[in-house]
């Protein structure tokens, strides 16, 4: 009887994929001086795991490729090969290779044998000694011929140029990637801890030689999975107070192995689908509550108490659902430090990248559409922020720039940051520019006002094109689409000193708790994360300033903003001291909301307004209530003013 082999295709092109990071990693963290033996045996494993797996499938390319990047690393665990920066490029520009030849396959089409002979001849070439020397004398250029380029398909926008090799689309909408070998069909080789490495292995963190532009890399513990079993970016907060780890073999197998018996795959469309399901559940359960509120007798008193069960059990399980949609930042910042590593050197830049809160989760909805947009902004401020090493020096700053990326949660929203100490924006030179382009703009303008000027569609500062940057696309469609997600980009600045870009998201794109308020006949939700308190004031406490009328409370103003104007609804109460305001604070801003009525504390599931009608100001999304009507959820940032 025959077996149809595609049915698995999909399954091992997963797995080689996060074999191929794997290696990827690895390689960045490799110190050529001192190769850690583990990692070599890591490195090996992963070539012969997809190896492996291409003979099955009949995936000759793969099997050329990975055939000599094991021969390699066979030779380098048994201490007979040395390894060099040049020679590590090369091994990148083969995993990059490996990359577009598993995409070939999953899209059906035939691998470019082109790039598999050059590939496979670069890769042969590395263990030629002489050869070797020859490169590392010329430092790789003019020895090598370069891997031909294919230029990303830019999906996520269309307008990024990221540098990349092979079917990456510029670093774009990532497939998501499980946290262990799926062993489950038993017909590849998955990467296992166990080999002839003596148990008293230790792997040796201290990699701070492995690349003067990138950061750290170091094994990280079963309890904290990523995508990179065996390696992720190490926590700069962290890097400088805890000593390198010290891992005994036997000690990260059975961790391994218990990963591996607790974990399964499971396609991301089914966990989409119990989202939704929750979702509808929360609405019943709503509907069911609203009506139990309604009876009387002993009889409706019991249903009450089996409805607030409910409520605590339906909770319980959105929670949970939830969870399994979270993913670390890490997902998406531990491809960074390829990017720096490939743009620093085609800049001549030094770069340093560190990492923060890699650890901070978020909705995986929003992690496929960050990708994109971080990566424009690294990029930018790699290439306009962070000067030359001899620019650098001459400002009396250290030759070597550095980037962070940072990912922290603030009540219902994650911070991203990308923080860079280079030249930061030049105000006059972006005012003159607008001002050349017909923008109105005037000098005495707050800097906020005038950064966003660079968000601008079609606006560029940049003396001259690359193929780096300089078009004046890309910042305008970075915003619009961080909007799209519920967002906001905030930018800060000081000349000389560098600048910071940060994005304000929702933790999730699913369900929310919020603060039921009536306007009129209308119903609003406001997300409990900005409400401070609600109140009703007595006349003294309103006051009349610069003609707005203001809250005082505590010695504090707070500027009043009416609903039913915002949203054009008719109001029950006109007066402030009939009505209730709600105290709401944001990023930068705090102010008084004015409404009818507080109905009530709820869980809500959000909808996008923007997809079945239009995007409205103010307006984050909508709900199904218990009744059935639809209630507008609040976006409290865009509702804001500056506070006195």
């Amino acid at each position: 009887m025959s077996i149809d082999m595609s049915q698995f295709h999909g399954a091992f092109l997963e797995e080689s994929a996060e074999h191929l990071d794997e290696i990827e990693h690895l390689l960045m963290a490799l110190d050529p001086e001192k190769p850690d033996i583990e990692e070599l045996n890591c490195i090996f494993r992963a070539a012969h795991s997809i190896k492996g797996g291409s003979g099955i499938f009949g995936f000759d390319s793969l099997i050329s490729v990975t055939h000599v990047m094991e021969n390699i690393f066979d030779r380098a665990r048994q201490g007979t090969y040395q390894f060099s920066r040049p020679i590590i490029d090369v091994l990148l520009k083969a995993v990059d290779a490996l990359r577009q030849l598993l995409a070939s396959y999953g899209d059906n089409v035939d691998p470019d044998w082109v790039l598999v002979n050059l590939t496979t001849e670069q890769l042969e070439a590395l263990l030629d000694p002489s050869r070797v020397a020859l490169m590392t004398d010329d430092h790789g250029f003019g020895f090598f011929v370069p891997l031909p380029e294919k230029t990303a398909a830019d999906d996520g926008f269309g307008f990024f140029e990221p540098i990349v090799v092979g079917k990456d689309d510029g670093f774009g909408f990532f497939e998501p990637v499980e946290l262990i070998e799926d062993e489950g069909f038993g017909l590849f080789e998955p990467i296992s801890k166990e080999q002839t490495t003596p148990s008293n292995t230790t792997v040796n963190t201290d990699l701070a030689s492995a690349s003067d532009q990138i950061v750290a890399v170091t094994e990280t513990s079963s309890d904290e999975i990523t995508t990179q079993t065996t390696a992720v970016i190490t926590e700069s907060k962290t890097s400088e107070q805890a000593p390198a780890a010290s891992i005994k073999k036997e000690t990260t197998k059975a961790k391994a192995e218990n990963i591996e018996a607790s974990t399964i795959r499971v396609d991301i469309q089914k966990v989409d689908s119990l989202v939704n399901l929750v979702g509808e559940l929360v609405i019943t359960q709503s509907m069911l509550t609203l009506l139990t509120e309604e009876m009387i007798g002993p009889e409706a008193e019991k249903l009450q108490v089996a409805m607030r069960e409910l409520e605590r059990n339906t909770r319980d399980i959105q929670e949970g659902i939830m969870s399994i949609r979270m993913l670390p930042m890490s997902f998406v910042f531990n491809r960074f430090p390829r990017v720096v590593r490939d743009l620093s050197t085609k800049l001549h830049k030094q770069v340093e990248l560190k990492i923060e809160g890699g650890h901070t989760e978020i909705d995986k909805g929003l992690i496929e559409k960050l990708v994109d947009p971080l990566t424009h902004l690294v990029r930018n401020s790699l290439d306009h922020g962070i000067e030359s090493p001899e620019v650098r020096k001459a400002k009396g700053k250290p030759a070597s720039g550095t980037i962070v990326l940072k990912a922290e949660q603030k009540g219902g929203n994650i911070m991203i940051s990308v923080i860079d100490d280079g030249a930061g924006l030049n105000r006059q030179k972006i005012i003159a520019k607008a001002r050349e382009r017909g923008l109105s703009v005037s000098d005495q303008s707050p800097d906020t006002e005038i950064w966003d000027l660079i968000m601008a569609p079609g606006f560029s500062t940049a003396d001259q094109v690359t193929d780096v940057s300089g078009r004046g696309v890309g910042m305008d469609v970075v915003k619009r689409n961080i909007e799209s997600m519920g967002g906001k980009i905030e930018i800060s600045s000081v000349a000389g000193a560098g600048s910071t870009l940060q994005i304000r998201l929702p933790l999730t794109l699913a369900i929310l708790d919020g603060m039921s308020v009536a306007v009129g006949d209308q119903l609003y939700i406001i997300p409990l994360v900005n409400i401070i308190e609600s109140m009703q004031p007595v006349p003294e406490q309103l006051k009349l300033i610069a003609n707005q009328q203001m809250l005082e409370l505590r010695n504090t103003y707070w500027p009043i903003l009416r609903l039913h104007e915002l949203m054009g609804v008719e109001p029950k109460q006109l007066s402030p001291t009939h009505a209730i305001l709600v105290l709401i604070e944001t990023s930068k801003n705090r102010f008084a909301l004015m409404v009818d009525d507080l109905v009530g504390q709820q869980q809500v599931v959000i909808k996008s307004l923007e997809q079945h009608y239009r995007r409205v100001p103010g307006v984050a999304g909508a709900t199904i209530m218990g009744d059935g009507s639809v209630a507008l959820i609040l976006d409290a940032e865009s509702l804001a003013v500056p506070a006195v």
